[in-house]
């Protein structure tokens, strides 16, 4: 945030940018300060403040450690179940019927990869091609920050290749 904030000109032109990343910083990074209100001392003038926990503190969302390791950065585990019983379900609105056999279906999706387990033939996750290529270079970006092989800004600014936005 450090750096973020000392990239942004401070003229008016930016004034925008700079209250998105403070935003960023207070909800996601450092929190807030607020002053904390006090009966007034006989000759004190002393202000105090009380800083405030981000909302979604960095140890929440933090997946440096599973992008090393090549596993899932999502901390929505079920995003994968929900696309595949929409799938099954095939439509937004299903009545009972529709709604119990999609059920039926996935159970029995479940209980064939059970099977498989006991077999000795644990589930292969699917993934794309894109996905893959997009882990490999997350992972590789992270270690270099790691090892010290990139500066804050040549990490930032690789990360910023791989974001893509969907409209």
């Amino acid at each position: 945030m450090q750096y973020i904030r000392a990239s942004i000109p401070n003229c008016n032109v930016f004034s925008e940018l700079i209250a998105l990343v403070a935003y960023f910083d207070q909800t996601y990074v450092s929190g807030t300060t607020h002053a904390i209100q006090r009966p007034p001392e006989v000759g004190s003038l002393r202000l105090r403040l009380r800083r405030t926990p981000p909302a979604f503190p960095p140890e929440i969302r933090n997946v440096h450690e599973e992008t090393l390791a090549d596993e899932d950065r999502t901390n929505n585990l079920c995003e994968t179940w929900n696309k595949s019983f929409s799938v099954l379900v095939g439509h937004s609105h299903p009545s009972v019927l529709v709604t119990i056999e999609a059920f039926q279906g996935d159970l029995a999706v479940v209980e064939h990869a059970i099977e498989q387990d006991a077999r000795g033939q644990p589930p292969v996750k699917r993934q794309k091609r894109t996905a893959q290529q997009l882990q490999k270079r997350l992972r590789a970006l992270c270690e270099d920050r790691h090892d010290g092989r990139k500066s804050v800004a040549d990490t930032l600014r690789g990360l910023g290749h791989c974001i893509r936005f969907a409209f």
